[in-house]
């Protein structure tokens, strides 16, 4: 499962000047991407390029905010007028409470099952995501990273179990330490 590289944004629909788009586009996701404050439309669009034509294996997205979201995917060749074809459907990721009271804004959500039947196996150079607020109508709201991957390659070996890893008791560095974790440990 290698990693597919966003190159550029194609389009979107509104963005904070603090907080541009182009966030989407940082592999560090230390400054996410939101609407301009003044956008009242409750929700936000952006259609990024891909380094490459790819199948489509995994979607991690960090949330900032937004109660649904709706994953896309097209082909740079096809005509302006031809639409994408659901990749993830519309899914919530926030309830309406956590939105109306402005709590659980961050959360980071990996797709792997979720993708519809269509979109499965072929390879897309285009990703279109939609994001929704529609219970919340003061915070800014939108997406704090975006990572893209492959499915796994059948031909390529798993990793060994952990017991042939190294010696028990060896010391490793966590794979999944997060900002806001490191600050209540």
């Amino acid at each position: 499962m290698a990693p597919v590289k966003i190159s550029y944004v194609v389009s979107f629909s509104s963005q904070d000047p603090k907080y541009p788009v182009e966030n989407l586009l940082r592999e560090d996701g230390l400054r996410p991407w939101l609407g301009c404050p003044q956008d009242r439309s409750r929700q936000l669009r952006v259609e990024l390029q891909l380094e490459r034509a790819s199948p489509i294996g995994y979607v991690d997205v960090g949330n900032c905010g937004c109660a649904f979201l709706q994953i896309e995917v097209g082909r740079s060749s096809w005509p302006l007028d031809q639409p994408y074809l659901t990749l993830v459907p519309s899914v919530a990721l926030m309830t309406p409470a956590d939105s109306k009271l402005d709590q659980n804004r961050c959360g980071v959500r990996m797709f792997k099952e979720d993708f519809l039947a269509l979109a499965v196996g072929q390879k897309w150079d285009r990703l279109r995501l939609t994001c929704s607020q529609p219970f919340s109508k003061h915070s800014q709201f939108g997406l704090s990273f975006l990572r893209v991957r492959t499915p796994l390659d059948p031909e390529q070996p798993l990793p060994p179990p952990p017991s042939q890893q190294g010696p028990v008791g060896a010391s490793r560095a966590s794979a999944c330490s997060l900002p806001w974790e490191r600050a209540g440990s």
